[in-house]
């Protein structure tokens, strides 16, 4: 299954995003709040052995504009990309793809080390 989780606030890139993913058969999830203190296992139904930090997101922190994919190929994520990159909108910093390193990560905790490479 191919999958991207999302939280776009602009709603003419979420609406990008959304029709890109429909023509490339990409199921989508819109990321909530809730989910900030979840695993990147929880949120893709799988199971995994936590790695024990937990780290948990500050009271009142809310989830920035991020993508997550999940289950897409090399050749998958380059066409997504390639075709959001032909709309001409400003590029969403924040992308991760899942792996087995961040399976059992929060996504506050995928969130922040994003955050620390985009400040590299």
């Amino acid at each position: 299954m191919k999958k991207i989780f999302y939280s776009i606030p602009d709603a003419t890139k979420k609406d990008a995003v959304l029709r890109i993913c429909k023509e490339q058969q990409i199921e989508t999830c819109a990321l909530a709040q809730k989910d900030i203190n979840r695993t990147v296992a929880a949120l893709c139904n799988l199971p995994v052995k936590t790695n024990g930090s937990k780290k948990t997101a500050p009271p009142l922190y809310t989830v920035p504009e991020m993508l997550l994919f999940f289950g897409l190929g090399d050749a998958d994520l380059d066409r997504f990309l390639d075709a959001y990159h032909a709309t001409g909108l400003a590029m969403i910093k924040r992308k991760a793809v899942v792996t087995p390193t961040n399976l059992g990560w929060t996504v506050y905790e995928l969130l922040d080390a994003l955050e620390k490479e985009i400040d590299k």
